[in-house]
């Protein structure tokens, strides 16, 4: 069960993956929305977002950048295609780049970037720290990161999604941001939580 999901969400691929795009466009896009909303992305930012999945949310965020970038990484072939298709004309126009590597394998980057976001990712990811102390590094001083996790196994629980955020903080605090606030946005079958870090 737990490779079928991976192919499914986590790393998917093949016709499975496909689904799952599908699947992720349609199920993440009001905590998309939330994320970008308490980012406060401006039109000028460098933004990075970690597991981009269908590009739903690179879609959203791009609307907003008018003379900054977003940058995304993805570890899926599949998710990369359904994410270029949907962004097709912000690529062309320079203001998306979509990069296939794990966040275990982040690229050199050109510059630091304002904000950083993952939605429904770090649960697949190796080390969670340690990426996060990474990703601190290619923040601007002052620059701002918002993890974003909605349970998804059967049987969750807004208890749950509580717990998961009080993780969250506490991997921010470990990674050295502060101050670092927890948002929770009630939804159906159960509440997504939004941490939200400063690379003060």
């Amino acid at each position: 069960m737990k490779q079928f999901l991976m192919n499914l969400f986590g790393q998917p691929n093949g016709l499975l993956g496909s689904i799952g795009g599908k699947i992720l466009a349609s199920a993440n896009k009001e905590i998309n929305q939330w994320t970008v909303s308490l980012l406060g992305v401006q039109p000028d930012d460098r933004v990075l977002e970690v597991g981009f999945g269908p590009g739903v949310a690179v879609e959203m965020t791009s609307k907003i950048i008018k003379d900054g970038v977003l940058v995304g990484v993805d570890i899926s072939e599949v998710m990369l295609s359904q994410a270029q298709r949907r962004n097709a004309a912000a690529i062309q126009e320079g203001r998306v780049k979509l990069i296939l590597t794990a966040v275990e394998n982040l690229p050199v980057f050109d510059h630091p970037f304002d904000k950083i976001y993952t939605i429904n990712s770090i649960i697949f990811w190796e080390q969670p720290v340690e990426r996060l102390k990474e990703l601190r590094s290619w923040l601007k001083p002052n620059g701002r990161i918002a993890i974003t996790l909605q349970p998804r196994s059967k049987g969750a629980t807004d208890e749950m999604a509580h717990m998961e955020g009080e993780k969250l903080v506490q991997y921010l605090q470990e990674a050295g941001f502060k101050p670092i606030r927890l948002e929770t946005k009630n939804m159906k079958p159960v509440s997504a939580v939004c941490a939200i870090g400063i690379n003060a």
